[in-house]
């Protein structure tokens, strides 16, 4: 598949923050299909362990999410290297040329800083991110909800579908004279 739509899970907004999840599935924006899904969730405590952090106003947040988003994202029992090495394979096999995110500038730069927290290259090219809110607000797609909000597999085939959504949407649109 073409494109790659990553979400993430956190104990904080800054990167080095703890990673709690990843959810990311294929798919190519022009056809509407869907491929390969991953979801691991990490235990928080194997993150500290490399170095990440938690941010205090994160976890009041996490309180307030619904009971389903919290089970899902403090499930974690994969150690973090474990965790990011399969995704980092995942990631490797799409061959994507596209990874998206909402934003690139959260999602996979907090990714990144775990990746070098466990000695791990970041298994995208740097020309490959794209930017989800971005493409949302130039075309007026809309996000459907899927699933549980928060719950990063689901995050992530929600962002995917508005993807599709917004190359639909231009697609659809005259081309200028």
């Amino acid at each position: 598949m073409r494109d790659l739509m990553i979400d993430i899970e956190t104990l904080g907004t800054a990167p080095g923050s703890v990673v709690l999840s990843i959810g990311a599935v294929t798919f190519d924006a022009e056809t509407g299909e869907f491929g390969e899904e991953f979801y691991v969730a990490i235990e928080p405590s194997s993150a500290v362990a490399n170095g990440l952090t938690m941010d205090v106003s994160t976890i009041k947040w996490w309180m307030e999410q619904s009971a389903d988003a919290q089970a899902a994202a403090f499930s974690g029992e994969k150690h973090a290297t474990t965790a990011l090495l399969a995704f980092s394979e995942f990631v490797k096999a799409a061959g994507a040329t596209r990874v998206w995110a909402k934003p690139p500038s959260f999602d996979l730069v907090l990714l990144e800083s775990a990746f070098r927290s466990c000695f791990i290259d970041i298994p995208w090219h740097y020309r490959t991110p794209r930017d989800v809110r971005t493409l949302f607000d130039i075309t007026g797609a809309v996000q459907p909800d899927v699933g549980t909000a928060h719950n990063a597999l689901d995050d992530a085939k929600s962002q995917a579908l508005g993807v599709v959504e917004a190359y639909r949407i231009i697609a659809a649109r005259p081309l200028a004279a």
